[in-house]
């Protein structure tokens, strides 16, 4: 499979909570960590979703936010995955963010310089990934 993201995690189906539109699949990660997933009802059929299943969970880079110094905020992100940054790239505008979560996946945040500088991200520093369960692409073979 080729697609345009580097975010792509492994990861096995744990339960899904069925809706009339949408379905929320929640996926166990190595390490302990979890992902949840908000997806199509039709989405959650076609794939076959069922605890056990194994899958993968992809997200494009613009869609992780990084935050740091947390305490006493709570985001509404359902994801919130905890890493360190291991190396940035910046351009005139763009950054792109690499992050070694705590489980040892990695994952690449795109933001803009100006915030990247005004959060303190700089490599080496811990941080929170946070996506929300409907930015997640699920795929799993046939």
């Amino acid at each position: 499979m080729k697609v345009t993201t580097r975010n792509i995690l492994e990861g096995v189906v744990t339960s899904v909570k069925r809706g009339v539109v949408n379905d929320e699949i929640e996926i166990d990660l190595k390490g302990g960590l979890k992902v949840s997933a908000i997806v199509t009802c039709k989405s959650t059929e076609t794939l076959g979703l069922c605890p056990g299943r194994e899958i993968l969970a992809m997200v494009k880079g613009v869609n992780v936010l990084l935050a740091r110094d947390l305490e006493g905020y709570v985001l509404s992100s359902r994801n919130m995955l905890p890493g360190k940054v291991t190396g940035i790239k910046k351009g005139q505008i763009m950054a792109s963010v690499s992050v070694e979560l705590s489980n040892g996946d990695r994952l690449t945040s795109v933001c803009t310089v100006d915030s990247l500088d005004e959060a303190g991200i700089v490599e080496g520093v811990s941080v929170q990934a946070a996506i929300k369960a409907p930015h997640v692409i699920l795929a799993a073979k046939q």
